[in-house]
């Protein structure tokens, strides 16, 4: 048995040991509520800021009777993945509704966004050709590429100039060049410039697929993303999501030509080998979009807090990167004081996250927030109490 830890395991063990011991650990605490604006753990209601629920529609009462009637008509689940009898009508609804969203011609549905990349990856490049990613892509992208073979280039966050560069150098040696970034980067809060990404990718042949699960219901006028915000629906050539953002729930989805989205469906093993997205989950986000289109208050109400919350905090001197959406990061750049701020804005009633080594270097250590739709004036307020004399505490500001 001790042969199965390693050298990097012990070494991490001893450093949970050190934040349990010092009563600074605050991941993966026991939750009794909804995932509404206030949510309560460890006994105590606290100021949500650690999900991205941000629309607020997991708790919607038009998309909870939704999920009630697809339950008892359903059950709790499917019992078989898509291409055996985990299929039904809500699926097929939902694919079509997305497909529609994004002016494409097909899409297909996955039980989580982990997995949609996964598969929209693994599905449009193999050996031979080259995925060539933003630096600070999601994990899940990393993986897909890994899983397909091909080979892997990194490029500057957000800096085209580098992109184009790189575009140039590797495009005699590969047959297919895949572009790949997060439309909302998921720890910086800031946006890919679909515009020139979509020039590039034309100027050098390239292919690009984009991953929406921080911009859908965020982004665009009409909510639908980065393709929504740059009015260019056409210029991906593949789009990957999840639901567990602008939906507050869980599953994936990739869009494209139905010819692509039927190879995918015969031929990517995370698609394939994996049980199907519960129907009551399909319902529940299927209800979700449409009240994207009915009830765009929730829209307007999260951008009003986004541009309040932002202009807060900046007022109080924290530094928030280049966040301009729901994501924001209260930038620490110190392991330990990100860990011990985070437990004291725990204690003072304030839940969120707290990322450090090895999601972010350690300079970048910082306190992730998710701004939501249903945050009240009241709770942006005591959240600022609460940083201001927190940040004061530990010299952050």
């Amino acid at each position: 048995m001790s042969q199965l830890v390693s050298d990097a395991m012990k070494q991490q063990a001893a450093l949970l040991s050190m934040l349990r011991r010092e009563n600074i650990y605050t991941y993966s605490l026991e939750v009794t509520s909804a995932c509404a604006n206030r949510i309560t753990v460890s006994g105590r209601e606290r100021i949500n800021f650690i999900s991205n629920n941000y629309l607020g529609f997991s708790t919607h009462p038009e998309v909870l009777k939704a999920v009630r009637k697809a339950l008892d008509t359903y059950g709790l689940g499917i019992g078989g993945s898509p291409l055996a009898c985990g299929t039904t009508d809500i699926h097929y609804r939902l694919q079509e509704k997305i497909a529609r969203l994004y002016e494409r011609e097909s899409c297909v549905l996955l039980p989580s966004g982990y997995q949609a990349l996964l598969a929209s990856i693994q599905a449009t490049i193999g050996k031979g050709d080259v995925a060539l990613l933003d630096s600070l892509v999601h994990r899940s992208i990393v993986d897909g590429v890994t899983l397909s073979g091909s080979d892997k280039r990194m490029w500057l966050h957000n800096d085209t100039e580098d992109l184009a560069s790189l575009l140039e150098r590797v495009k005699s040696k590969y047959q297919r060049m895949l572009v790949i970034v997060d439309s909302v980067y998921s720890m910086d809060g800031d946006w890919a410039d679909l515009k020139e990404l979509n020039r590039l990718k034309e100027e050098h042949g390239a292919l690009l697929l984009i991953d929406e699960a921080h911009s859908l219901g965020v982004l665009g006028k009409r909510g639908y993303g980065l393709p929504d915000q740059f009015e260019m629906p056409h210029a991906p050539d593949v789009i990957a999501g999840t639901f567990s953002k602008f939906a507050g729930a869980v599953g994936g989805f990739v869009a494209g030509p139905s010819d692509f989205i039927d190879h995918l469906r015969h031929n990517a093993s995370a698609y394939i080998f994996s049980a199907s997205l519960p129907p009551m989950t399909a319902a529940g986000v299927y209800r979700s979009f449409e009240l994207l289109d009915e009830e765009p208050q929730w829209r307007e109400r999260l951008w009003d807090n986004i541009s309040y919350f932002l202009k807060g905090l900046k007022d109080l001197g924290f530094d928030t990167g280049p966040s301009r959406t729901a994501v924001v990061p209260l930038l620490i750049r110190d392991v330990e004081k990100t860990m011990t701020f985070n437990k004291m804005i725990f204690d003072e009633g304030v839940y969120a996250s707290p990322i450090v080594h090895p999601a972010v270097p350690p300079a970048e250590s910082r306190i992730r927030l998710g701004v939501m739709a249903t945050h009240t004036r009241e709770d942006l307020d005591k959240s600022f109490e609460v940083f201001r004399k927190v940040g004061k505490k530990l010299g952050v500001i």
